[in-house]
């Protein structure tokens, strides 16, 4: 995001009282781990009311129905595969449903929206504008439409781009405005670990303000993640070897220019290819910078707020989980 994200961020604070004023208790300026967010400007608040307003959902309608625990490919590909669907039910106006027991219910909840209250499945469907049927038997009498969730992973929304955005940004911003703390269940029944998990054990007290940069290090299983970058570069022309081997002069060729390299470098990764840190730590520039989530606050919701609030942020564009941080 570099040193003009922040910049820009910060002036954004000044605007806030201006926005209520404008759009009354509705607005909300979002804030992460005390870390304004630079998810949903307040320039375009208004516009995005729109998807917040849900239509009764019925059994006149068809329902776009997720169901099953199995699903395509790991965290990133399944944040995707859940945005595609609520962005598919909108474009063919359709109504979406999820099965209670499933795979997005799952992703969600491991993260966002934990159980804390009778009013949890109100709250979630009101969030959303979707339907949780929590018994196979609530399903008769629906129209139901199944999709696996590879498909749903290749879903091309036709909308203009700028449409598209909007929708999209609307649902990360419900999900970010709900991000799970440590309190309450998730699917299995298990108490939620806390999204800001990372930036509490790295920076504590300092988390609101600290400028700090993430790298994260995704191999993609050795040799298909070459090719899977490998074939990104051929079509967008970004090298086709750099970000899978994160070599210091890489690093510092994107950080010294966002004047980023006198703040913490946290280093998140797959675990599958320990040369890539060995060589940062080496280097006696990156390597004094370089910081490591404990191992007791260390997992997938805690990576990712960390790398979504960073001030910089430097990831492997064959990855899905960049791609969603991005």
């Amino acid at each position: 995001h570099g040193v003009d994200g922040v910049e820009a961020v910060t002036e954004s604070v000044e605007k806030i009282e201006e926005m209520l004023e404008l759009n009354g208790e509705d607005y909300q300026p979002l804030s992460i781990c005390d870390r304004l967010a630079d998810v949903g400007s307040t320039e375009d608040f208004a516009s995005l009311q729109k998807y917040a307003q849900c239509a009764e959902i019925t059994k006149e309608k068809p329902v776009l129905l997720l169901t099953g625990m199995r699903s395509h490919g790991r965290t990133g590909n399944n944040l995707i595969e859940f945005l595609h669907a609520l962005q598919e039910a909108r474009d063919q106006d359709m109504q979406l449903g999820i099965m209670y027991k499933s795979w997005a219910m799952k992703l969600v909840l491991q993260m966002w929206m934990a159980i804390e209250s009778d009013d949890w499945q109100a709250e979630f469907e009101q969030a959303f504008c979707v339907k949780i049927f929590m018994h196979e038997q609530e399903l008769e009498g629906w129209e139901v439409i199944h999709q696996d969730t590879k498909e749903l992973f290749y879903y091309m929304s036709k909308l203009p781009l700028e449409d598209y955005v909007a929708s999209q940004e609307y649902n990360i911003r419900t999900l970010f405005h709900n991000y799970n703390t440590g309190e309450g269940k998730d699917l299995s029944g298990s108490q939620v670990e806390d999204m800001c998990s990372g930036i509490n054990a790295l920076f504590g007290e300092e988390r609101g303000s600290v400028m700090y940069s993430v790298i994260h290090s995704r191999s993609l299983e050795g040799e298909p993640g070459f090719r899977m970058l490998g074939t990104l570069a051929r079509r967008s022309g970004c090298d086709p070897v750099a970000a899978l081997e994160m070599k210091p002069d890489y690093v510092k060729a994107i950080l010294e220019p966002l004047d980023m390299m006198r703040y913490p470098i946290v280093f998140i990764t797959d675990g599958q290819n320990s040369a890539v840190l060995d060589r940062l730590l080496a280097d006696p520039d990156i390597g004094p910078m370089i910081r490591i989530v404990p191992k007791e606050a260390c997992w997938v919701g805690g990576d990712l707020t960390l790398a979504i609030m960073s001030n910089a942020f430097i990831g492997n564009p064959a990855s899905t989980f960049t791609g969603f941080i991005a």
